[in-house]
């Protein structure tokens, strides 16, 4: 009940502080948390609390130990093309920006706090080459936070993490001391909690975020004053064409259905991140086998992509079952497959160029004509590469050109069709054994072999999808 307590008076004081903001005449811009906007060009910047600035602030985020700025980081797009045209806006003025720069909690804490302030100097150096020299830089305040336990309470409420409470109590009773919260949190459960945030929230903590603050130059055209009923469903798309709508007051526009009549810019639609993906090797949908002919096989993977991270995780399983018996010919496989990727792209984590390590088993009986056919079981494993390539619009279609290396063993016996012993062609199929009935012993034959293992022209389909991101919130 204590942890709730906290959690509930955290939440109050953010209330407390968006409703003191928006009293001194700043409103969020709908779709965009992090920015505010008041139509007062001269309203005082209110004093932003540490539970305020993590609920409303959006960023960049850095890789692990690294502090460069990546030009294709979805927070950078953004920031391009819908926060920009607001620096041009004749309308409105930049009055104030907060930068934050932090680091996760892994590693040495000065490290850590390294890589806080470089982080913070990245976002800074990049915001003031989108202001140009119009903007006073000493508006822009700054800090550094070495490893940022506030922000991963925020993140684990807004999750509803059952951890959530004891985190927080944690961090309130270290005295918000970052080194004595990070030594409760490692020895907590064993340390089994530490492994958990490290996986699901520490890579969320190495970021830099800013919030902007906007005053609007006095707008003489009328007000469009719009009824509960005519609110309109202004997004992300508004905001390349707010100078067109200069004459609207920001703060009574509200998310809601589109006016008829009025032409409203189209909404861009948040992320839809997959979840599951189902694919099939084209060259098993078309095999030929020299020797036996056109032999195709039913082959799926489901790909499980996790929230975060450039690894992904498949389960495949092959299966096919030609039989000419007129011929003895049999080619029949079954075949299951473990494999984990790693992408590589920088931009999109699921395409381009990957690296992958699989195991599989597998069993099998094989026949080229009344004298040749093998049956047996085997295990296997290697790597994999590969290269994929988006075949629709969104990316959710694509196609990847792949092949695999490693090795295989397996078990297996020789048959034949008709008694070896006797040669009688009595129709039925042996085992190429001509011993003694009762020494004979199944799969007493292995072949093992280490080279290339498998050849593919993938097609992959996102066949589920998580909950869509909301647009702004990257």
């Amino acid at each position: 009940m204590k942890g709730l307590g906290l959690i509930f008076l955290l939440l109050l004081i953010s209330c407390a502080h968006v409703v003191r903001a928006q009293s001194q005449g700043y409103a969020a811009l709908p779709g965009h948390p992090f920015v505010y906007v008041s139509s007062d060009m001269n309203a005082v910047v209110p004093t932003i609390s540490d539970s305020l600035f993590n609920a409303s602030a959006r960023g960049v985020r850095f890789q692990v130990n690294r502090t460069e700025l990546r030009p294709h980081d979805p927070f950078v797009t953004l920031y391009k093309k819908q926060i920009a045209p607001l620096l041009r806006d004749k309308g409105l003025v930049l009055r104030h920006i907060i930068v934050k720069g932090a680091a996760s909690p892994e590693g040495p804490y000065d490290n850590n706090c390294r890589l806080s302030r470089e982080r913070t100097q990245q976002l800074i150096a990049f915001l003031s080459s989108q202001l140009g020299g119009n903007f006073d830089t000493s508006r822009i305040e700054y800090d550094s936070i070495c490893e940022d336990y506030e922000y991963l309470v925020t993140l684990m409420n807004e999750a509803h993490d059952a951890e959530a409470a004891e985190v927080a109590r944690i961090w309130q009773e270290s005295g918000q001391s970052e080194p004595v919260c990070k030594q409760k949190l490692m020895s907590l459960k064993g340390g089994s909690t530490w492994r958990r945030l490290l996986k699901e929230y520490f890579p969320s903590l190495r970021q830099a975020r800013i919030m902007l603050f906007f005053g609007r130059v006095p707008d003489p055209v009328q007000k469009l004053e719009l009824s509960e009923a005519e609110w309109p469903a202004f997004g992300l798309g508004l905001l390349p064409e707010l100078g067109k709508v200069s004459a609207w007051d920001l703060n009574n526009i509200v998310v809601g259905t589109p006016i008829a009549g009025l032409d409203v810019p189209k909404v861009v639609k948040g992320v839809r991140l997959p979840l599951i993906a189902v694919r099939t090797n084209l060259v098993h949908d078309f095999f030929y086998m020299p020797n036996f002919g056109f032999a195709p096989s039913g082959n799926i993977q489901l790909e499980y992509f996790p929230r975060s991270g450039r690894f992904t995780y498949n389960v495949g399983f092959s299966f096919s079952n030609h039989r000419h018996y007129g011929e003895s010919k049999f080619f029949q496989i079954r075949d299951v497959q473990l494999e984990m990727r790693r992408y590589f792209r920088k931009g999109h984590p699921y395409r381009g160029a990957y690296l992958a390590a699989y195991a599989h088993g597998f069993a099998y009986g094989i026949g080229f004509g009344p004298q040749k056919g093998w049956e047996g079981e085997g295990l296997g494993g290697g790597l994999s590469a590969g290269y994929t390539v988006k075949l629709s619009r969104d990316g959710h279609f694509r196609l990847e050109a792949m092949a695999s290396f490693g090795a295989f063993t397996t078990k297996y016996d020789p048959y034949v069709w008709g008694n070896p012993i006797t040669g009688e062609a009595d129709g039925k199929y042996y085992y190429d054994y001509k011993g003694t009935a009762s020494k004979f012993k199944k799969r007493n034959r292995v072949f093992t072999w280490m080279g290339p293992t498998n050849l593919g022209l993938q097609l992959t389909y996102d066949l589920i999808y998580r909950k869509r991101e909301k647009g702004g919130q990257l």
